[in-house]
């Protein structure tokens, strides 16, 4: 048999010979995919796949928000399924199709990322309190202090310190 060498060294043959290759399905368009879940249309197809796919993420998380994430896709979730029984069913086949382990492995990496955010902002803002805020705290407290001291001092503060602590300023029985 003669034929062409490829650059890998296989041998084709020529294309005289009788030959059966594979194009695709005839009438099909490029990128075009049948619909996943029968019975539903494209967009509501993609649509229940989508919200499967938060559903099921949302499931997973944990920490500060997901309360409120979880909360949200599922009243999403449940006024489509309201509007369209065939959304229903279709998310119902999404979701039993997720991978819940690698939701799980995607939600610790989330809530990693979102913590190491969180501390940073925090810091960041700790260290401006400090520089900024914290002189006004001090300054606050000092002030206080300072009224507090000279409200003892005064006729009324003494009659009072007197009063619980007599004049040595040991406390009464």
């Amino acid at each position: 048999m003669s034929g062409v060498r490829t650059f890998g060294g296989e041998q084709k043959p020529p294309l005289d010979e009788n030959l059966l290759e594979h194009h695709g399905i005839k009438g099909m368009h490029w990128g075009a995919r049948k619909n996943d879940y029968p019975g539903a249309s494209t967009r509501t197809n993609h649509q229940a796949h989508k919200d499967a796919k938060e559903f099921a993420r949302a499931k997973m998380f944990y920490g500060e928000g997901a309360g409120t994430r979880r909360k949200l896709i599922k009243a999403k979730v449940e006024a489509n399924k309201r509007r369209d029984p065939a959304y229903s069913k279709a998310f119902d086949h999404h979701l039993a199709r997720q991978d819940m382990s690698s939701h799980a492995d995607k939600a610790r990496s989330e809530r990693k990322r979102k913590n190491a955010a969180s501390t940073t902002a925090k810091t960041g803002k700790a260290f401006a309190r400090h520089i900024t805020g914290q002189q006004a705290t001090t300054a606050a407290m000092l002030t206080i202090s300072l009224a507090g001291a000279a409200w003892i001092m005064s006729p009324q503060g003494r009659r009072i310190i007197e009063g619980t602590f007599g004049a040595t300023g040991v406390r009464r029985p």
